[in-house]
């Protein structure tokens, strides 16, 4: 929660005209080398230095020592050819993919605000005039000497920003029927090619006989396809493979892309589990087992009675609403079912996925009858193989989440911010997917968002960053807060950090609401 530290990268000085100046110290006037200009090089003549030449053609010293590969630029010598500029590449285009249910920005470059030392003037006032820290300013041009500018060197305000291609969700929105005089539900599911019980049920119709002129009726709900942990396959498609209904197609998919998607399930944990809901409700999640008092599309207890126990008390509401039932789960499996989710979740194998879930989840043992264990075995194989080729990411977007400080993927190389801040932790976690010159933990989501990652309100487990505004859930009152996203479950969320409540260069979890951040996806 504490502000993210300012760090400065060490780079070789340049041996050029320079005056020291304090911090109200004004640059002197210099008399600098006339420079004899060519349109893509220059000739290096007597007097010259790097610097003066970046500056003549509006560039900056390290693309220069890039472009022409040299090592030492205090080092360039009488007649050396100077390449100005590189010649723009464009990559060729690539084929559009025809079955990807996502949408990808195009890549564009946000060229850097740069400028320009005249004489007399200072950081500070440079800072003030361009709305930037003079820490940033050292920060982005390298500056190794706070008090060091010279007249002519080109100072970066913000770096040159690079858009990664982002992956969008697809939303297909509902497919809706208005009550006409003389409807019935026969003629309207006839002529839609749906089935009565599916229009009652995405309706939410108390009773069948009953509708009225201009209802709106939901023949297909509307859906929300993500591109990384979730299935591309449609209700209709899948419907046919499996000789299914539509509407319990429908329920497969969305069990299997709330656990991929929101629990960061690998394809084959998905696959185990979908097989043990089959056997338990044939993915109703209307099902009920009233003597066993138990009921939903994985048969929890306390529904009718509290004979095998009570689940149903950590469900949001007590309705047999499928989206009811996701959250029941994702509330378990960030609590006393955690196992199930370390377990099962990152699965390499579907049929030994399907083995755990129903002995750690169910609470069933495998040498109980109603395991039937071979028919789930062969459940689980056949949704793996209907599913994994349906699938836009198979789990790699995912983040292992480290548990303490001392673990993981902990390592200050190439990490560009503070040890020991929130923002070190979160960038550690996420390496290279996520920007090095993010600002502070408040300006996460505008800096994101500048480079192409997405940002919204809709937290996905081990996949996204929360962000949190000064004073939000307990965060900085000046610098705000960033957490990684470990858990989903209705309102809340639990979030990993470090510099939180445990303090500086520790981390701890902690379960906040949902509403208290927003959301850097890392699954771009």
């Amino acid at each position: 929660m504490a502000k993210h530290d300012k760090q400065l990268t060490d780079k070789t000085k340049q041996t050029v005209l320079k005056l020291a100046l304090g911090t109200g110290t004004f640059v002197g006037a210099v008399a600098l080398t006339t420079l004899t200009v060519s349109a893509d090089t220059y000739t290096v003549k007597a007097g010259d230095t790097l610097s003066e030449i970046a500056h003549k053609y509006d560039t900056s010293v390290e693309t220069l020592a890039k472009l022409n590969h040299i090592p030492n630029i205090n080092q360039i010598s009488i007649n050396q050819k100077i390449e100005t500029n590189q010649p723009e590449q464009t990559d060729p285009p690539k084929p559009a993919d025809q079955t990807a249910p996502i949408t990808e920005s195009v890549e564009t470059t946000t060229p850097a605000v740069t400028y320009t030392v005249k004489a007399g003037d200072t950081l500070s006032a440079i800072s003030g005039q361009q709305g930037v820290s003079v820490e940033e300013i050292v920060k982005q041009s390298n500056l190794i000497n706070a008090n060091l500018i010279y007249v002519g060197q080109t100072l970066i305000i913000k770096p040159e920003i690079k858009t990664k291609k982002q992956i969008v969700p697809k939303v297909t929105p509902a497919v809706t029927y208005k009550v006409k005089a003389g409807d019935t539900l026969w003629q309207i599911a006839n002529a839609e090619k749906v089935t009565i019980a599916e229009i009652v049920q995405q309706s939410h119709i108390d009773n069948a006989n009953m509708i009225y002129v201009g209802q709106e009726l939901i023949i297909k709900p509307a859906t929300t396809t993500y591109g990384n942990g979730s299935l591309s396959i449609s209700a209709t498609d899948l419907a046919k493979q499996t000789g299914l209904s539509e509407a319990t197609a429908q329920n497969v998919i969305d069990i299997a892309n709330h656990l991929m998607g929101q629990e960061g399930f690998t394809v084959q944990g998905a696959a185990g589990a979908l097989a043990v809901a089959q056997r338990e409700s044939g993915f109703n999640p209307e099902a009920i087992n009233t003597s066993g008092g138990v009921a939903g599309i994985f048969q929890w207890s306390g529904w009718s009675n509290n004979i095998n126990g009570n689940r149903w008390n950590r469900a949001s509401e007590k309705t047999l609403s499928m989206p009811v039932q996701l959250a029941l789960i994702s509330t378990e499996l960030n609590s006393n079912f955690k196992k199930v989710k370390d377990l099962v979740g990152s699965a390499t194998d579907a049929k030994q996925a399907s083995l755990d879930w129903t002995v750690y989840y169910e609470g069933v043992a495998l040498s109980d009858p109603q395991t039937k264990e071979q028919t789930l075995l062969a459940n689980a194989e056949k949704w793996y193989n209907l599913l994994k080729d349906h699938v836009a990411d198979t789990g790699e977007d995912a983040v292992a989440v480290p548990f303490d400080v001392t673990q993981g993927p902990y390592s200050s190389t190439g990490n560009t911010y503070a040890a020991g801040q929130c923002t070190w932790f979160v960038k550690d976690v996420f390496k290279a997917r996520m920007g090095d010159y993010w600002g502070n933990a408040k300006d996460w989501s505008a800096s994101a968002q500048r480079e192409g990652v997405p940002v919204d309100n809709n937290p996905v487990a081990d996949q996204t960053i929360a962000v949190f505004q000064p004073g939000s859930a307990g965060s900085d009152a000046t610098y705000g807060h960033v957490a990684v996203v470990v858990g989903v479950s209705g309102d809340s969320i639990t979030i990993k950090e470090m510099n939180g409540t445990a303090g500086i260069g520790k981390t701890n979890t902690r379960i906040v609401p949902k509403s208290s951040a927003t959301y850097i996806h890392m699954t771009y």
